[in-house]
């Protein structure tokens, strides 16, 4: 039987800042097309990797590179993070082609091209492709985690795929998915007040609030609303048991539709686990108090799932824990625009 975890976490207790070094830079699939700012935590080789798909409207910065920390503690692997192509802090537009059958609902040639975009980012900095990777989508990255995976399985071994408030689970209209998206939206305040009690990460939102901001203009904001509005999941998601598969839903949220959620975690093999977390809804992702207790979780389920256990080199962890109850239940050339090393901050 498949694990569900009804996850309650206590916001106010104690957590450990994350650490390990990061490297952001600027990667480009050849001369000509447009860069996007990409993280890599840690920057040190490894034999497996974690692709972490960020959601609508993510910047890069402090506030994403402390997830990604958490990330490589829990699954024992460097992150990779790149931008959203026609979704970064470049503010250059989707290419016409990409944009075109994005308006048609589709979604593989915007996958297609951000899985351009993350191998030039390890060519960028002399990375060869891992041996085994794991897939993680946060909301729209959902989306393009599940529609990438083909392409990341001519590859790699792709051992897990990770799918947080997926939200393509069902056929909406533009106006039901807008509306569905401000119910989420005024539940915002609700998740960064978790944070407050947290001395470490109010000080990487603030840092945050000083780095630019993500552009896109409303042709391409359409055209992603277009995607969105689709039933792309679980798509070409492996549901026979060959490959770990970790699903996770705030109890509140309306973008990621209950019963169509419920649904996927029926149909998905005991290779990993389900997880709703009580309390929250779509921007649950940007608790970190939650973060604390859940990634691990999510790591530990992709462990126990199969696979090579891999270390991250030099890496740094702390025991973390939630309150959770279980139950049972069913290729491009890249080029490097500059980089910088971000050392950790000290726990506080």
């Amino acid at each position: 039987m498949r694990d569900l975890v009804n996850l309650a976490v206590d916001m106010t207790r104690e957590i450990p800042a994350p650490v390990g070094r990061a490297l952001q830079f600027v990667a480009r699939i050849g001369d000509r097309e447009p860069p996007v700012e990409t993280t890599i935590v840690p920057p040190e080789p490894a034999e497996g990797l974690l692709v972490y798909f960020p959601g609508f409207n993510t910047p890069l910065g402090p506030w994403e590179t402390a997830k990604c920390r958490m990330l490589a503690a829990a699954f024992g692997e460097p992150v990779l993070l790149t931008e959203i192509p026609g979704m970064s802090r470049f503010g250059d537009a989707l290419p016409r082609p990409v944009r075109k059958s994005m308006l048609r609902g589709d979604i593989d040639a915007w996958a297609e091209l951000m899985v351009d975009y993350q191998l030039a980012a390890l060519e960028a900095i002399g990375r060869p492709r891992p041996a085994t990777v794991d897939l993680i989508g946060y909301s729209t990255g959902c989306s393009l985690a599940v529609a990438a995976l083909r392409r990341w399985r001519a590859v790699a071994d792709v051992r897990s795929t990770t799918l947080v408030e997926p939200v393509a689970t069902l056929s909406r209209s533009l106006l039901k998915l807008e509306m569905h998206n401000l119910a989420d939206v005024l539940r915002q305040p609700a998740s960064y007040a978790t944070n407050h009690a947290h001395d470490w990460v109010m000080d990487a939102r603030r840092r945050q609030l000083r780095e630019p901001w993500v552009r896109y203009g409303p042709v391409d904001l359409v055209a992603i609303a277009q995607v969105l509005a689709q039933p792309h999941l679980p798509g070409e998601l492996p549901l026979d048991g060959s490959m770990t598969i970790n699903l996770v839903r705030g109890a509140r949220s309306d973008l990621c539709h209950a019963e169509s959620f419920r649904a996927l975690h029926e149909a998905c093999p005991a290779r990993g686990i389900t997880v709703e977390v009580a309390g929250l809804g779509h921007p649950l992702w940007h608790s970190f108090p939650l973060l604390d207790a859940l990634v691990p979780l999510l790591g530990d389920a992709v462990r126990e799932g199969g696979g090579p256990d891999l270390q991250v080199p030099g890496r740094h962890g702390a025991d973390q824990q939630g309150a959770g109850q279980r139950g049972g239940g069913r290729d491009g050339a890249g080029q490097q625009g500059g980089g910088r090393v971000i050392e950790p901050s000290s726990p506080r």
